[in-house]
């Protein structure tokens, strides 16, 4: 059957309407689409404007970064001197190293001699000048019994060491560029057991510490340090002045036991004992806290003297602890 005329024309109509919408259709997706991106680029731009906002915000209410921290001493320390100074109306004596320029920071060591002996007597005697630290030695009283001594001996003089130490720390801080994370007391005898004190009460202060043939007269039963502190002993087992295995009628602890006490205190958790050579039996608690370490040295067949272990020895124990 042959279609009307009208039939034909409303064919070729809707024919040609399906490209048309399909092209509208078209046209309004790509509309959307750069409607999208343009309103993601306009928030992006707003993104970076309010990001450089707080950026200049924080630098205009940032702390500003402290300069680094100097110091010079003055022009009267040489290299390699020995000088006399005074403070709470006592002496001391201050060594600087062989290297020394005032203004660079040093550690600071200080050394206690034994009962009856004197900073000049032993300077020379047990050379701890050549360590490259500066060396501080403070002066005893002299004891009840007629001899210079130190605070915790039933014969010293009753002086506060303790405090002497403090001012003797404080002044030379003072004087000369100190690096105060990095400084550690020794003794030897008398003047052992008292940074044995030291070790108890300025633990917050001093980085490390070093008994040689120590009497440990003062109460080590409450001793309670403010942090866990790093101690090597050498002591020999034959040392008549103070016994290795102690003295109950001096009250001085043996010294096995008292290393092992202050290991406790330090809350080491391991402990090993090794040899050097046939003199040395070397005994190192670790696993302390804070770092620390305790090492007792016992020295077989050894007397009440300085020098069984080096000064280097004793240098490389202290220098592996700053505060």
């Amino acid at each position: 059957m042959t279609k009307s005329y009208a039939a034909k024309r409303r064919d070729f109509t809707a024919g040609a309407s399906r490209p048309f919408a399909s092209h509208v259709a078209w046209a309004v997706v790509c509309a959307l689409l750069i409607a999208t991106a343009m309103a993601l680029w306009i928030q992006a731009q707003s993104l970076a404007s309010q990001n450089a906002s707080l950026k200049k915000q924080l630098a205009a209410t940032a702390v500003p970064r402290a300069e680094p921290v100097t110091c010079r001493a003055g022009a009267a320390w040489q290299p390699g001197a020995t000088t006399v100074h005074s403070v709470a109306g006592r002496q001391y004596l201050v060594h600087t190293p062989a290297d020394f320029d005032n203004e660079k920071y040093y550690p600071l060591l200080l050394f206690y001699p034994g009962k009856g002996a004197t900073p000049q007597m032993i300077q020379n005697a047990y050379g701890l000048d050549a360590l490259p630290v500066i060396v501080a030695y403070p002066y005893p009283t002299t004891s009840t019994d007629g001899f210079p001594s130190w605070q915790g001996a039933p014969y010293s003089s009753g002086s506060d060491d303790v405090a002497f130490t403090q001012a003797v720390i404080d002044k030379t801080q003072d004087d000369l560029c100190i690096d105060r994370t990095k400084m550690y007391a020794a003794g030897m005898s008398n003047g052992g057991g008292f940074v044995s004190l030291l070790s108890c009460r300025m633990a917050d202060q001093l980085a490390g510490f070093v008994v040689i043939a120590g009497a440990m007269y003062a109460p080590h039963d409450d001793c309670v340090p403010s942090r866990a502190t790093p101690l090597l002993s050498v002591h020999g087992d034959k040392d008549a002045s103070v016994p290795y295995a102690g003295s109950a009628i001096r009250r001085l602890p043996a010294i096995e036991s008292w290393s092992a006490k202050r290991a406790q205190l330090n809350g080491c958790s391991a402990r090993e004992t090794s040899s050097q050579g046939l003199a040395l039996e070397i005994t190192t608690w670790s696993g302390c806290r804070d770092g620390a370490v305790v090492q007792s040295v016992r020295v077989v067949g050894g007397i009440h003297a300085w020098g069984d272990v080096t000064n280097d020895t004793i240098w490389n124990f202290l220098s592996r602890f700053s505060l």
